[in-house]
């Protein structure tokens, strides 16, 4: 259980703090929408450069020294990030939150490939990340406007996690020679990176204001805490009973349930009405990221650079989405740009179903169930 408690700890410190950072931009620092939808896009630009940079280098290199540098920087990142909250300003803010995702990218992927060379489920150990995300917005969200508080506990977290990872083994390590820029592995995986890419994108766009969508419907700190760990404990429970189906249905349903879930959130007056619908977005996201980190996953030797490219992938999402929908709502509204997002999720399941059938995997989708060996 130790990969196990180390995807707990790691993101309920990572992710834990995500609820508070668009609002202590807007209220401790006055940013304007735009621009807090630029700081998120550059968090997310270091994400997608190092989780490639090291998911490669894990494949390369071995998994023990990345997981180990990675953590070690994400726990003084995180508390470097409150420091700032302190002293520094805007500026130091940004920049340390700029190290904090780079620092974050990097061992993800080195983890997934030890939890699957030891026969984890992938769908069981993803449900771990699911649950440290709910526990971080939940207690993050308890510290109220105690924010550098609420960072200083995320990197007492992380620091457990580093300590946990220092007694994992790593024994009989294969290191393999990958390229710098892998095109076969890419091509192999095209159906899910380019529908994930379009899906987040979108996504991002309405995550980046999300916080301030729920505080523009009533919601304060404390329950824009508890409806984002709605979505992440259901998560927890869904992912647990994936591994059962074949990745390639779970990304089709992942990407058509995404569709209707933020088309929902439209039909919101008040912060409790939100709420069935972050069950349906644990559902949805469920489906999509176990089904893809499969998919990746069991087609590929080079299992760290596929996921990390995977992670890369999501950060590109993270780049372009937050600009766009910081952009969008400026100028459109909070419901607009999640209009927008809906129907670029329903673009995505329509571009999966076309490059499954141009793979000659279209017959996946019949399949009820895959039985891993």
């Amino acid at each position: 259980m130790k990969p196990e408690a180390i995807q707990f700890l790691s993101n309920t410190g990572v992710f834990g703090p995500a609820i508070i950072v668009p609002i202590i931009l807007a209220d401790e620092f006055q940013a304007s929408e735009a621009l807090i939808g630029v700081i998120a896009g550059m968090f997310a630009a270091a994400g997608f450069f190092s989780s490639y940079v090291f998911g490669r280098a894990s494949d390369v290199y071995g998994r023990r020294v990345i997981l180990l540098v990675g953590l070690g920087l994400t726990v003084a990142a995180t508390a470097a990030q409150g420091i700032s909250m302190i002293v520094g300003g805007l500026p130091v803010f940004a920049v340390v939150r700029v190290l904090l995702g780079f620092a974050s990218g990097m061992f993800p992927a080195a983890l997934l490939a030890y939890a699957y060379e030891a026969k984890s489920k992938m769908g069981k150990f993803s449900s771990w990340s699911a649950a440290g995300w709910g526990v971080g917005n939940l207690t993050v969200g308890l510290f109220g406007v105690m924010y550098e508080f609420a960072y200083f506990y995320c990197a007492a977290v992380l620091m457990v996690s580093f300590a946990i990872a220092l007694t994992l083994r790593f024994e009989k390590e294969v290191r393999m020679s990958v390229p710098l820029f892998p095109v076969e592995l890419i091509k192999r995986n095209a159906p899910v990176y380019s529908a994930m890419l379009i899906r987040h994108t979108g996504a991002s766009m309405i995550w980046v204001t999300y916080p301030l969508f729920l505080v523009s419907i009533g919601a304060d700190v404390v329950w824009v805490g508890i409806i984002y760990s709605v979505n992440a404990f259901g998560q927890f429970f869904i992912m647990h009973v994936l591994d059962r189906y074949d990745p390639a249905v779970l990304v089709a349903v992942g990407l058509a349930s995404s569709a209707v879930t933020f088309f929902t959130f439209l039909l919101a007056d008040n912060y409790w009405q939100i709420v069935p619908s972050q069950v349906l977005l644990a559902a949805s996201w469920a489906c999509l990221y176990v089904g893809s980190l499969r998919y990746v996953m069991d087609k590929n030797k080079e299992k760290a650079t596929a996921s990390g490219i995977l992670s890369s992938v999501l950060s590109i999402s993270g780049v372009v989405g937050p600009v766009i929908g910081g952009l969008a709502a400026v100028t459109i509204g909070f419901r607009g740009t999640i209009g927008i997002a809906s129907l670029m999720s329903a673009i995505a399941f329509g571009i999966f179903l076309y490059e499954l059938k141009a793979s000659g995997e279209f017959y996946r989708l019949g399949r009820l169930t895959l039985r891993r060996t």
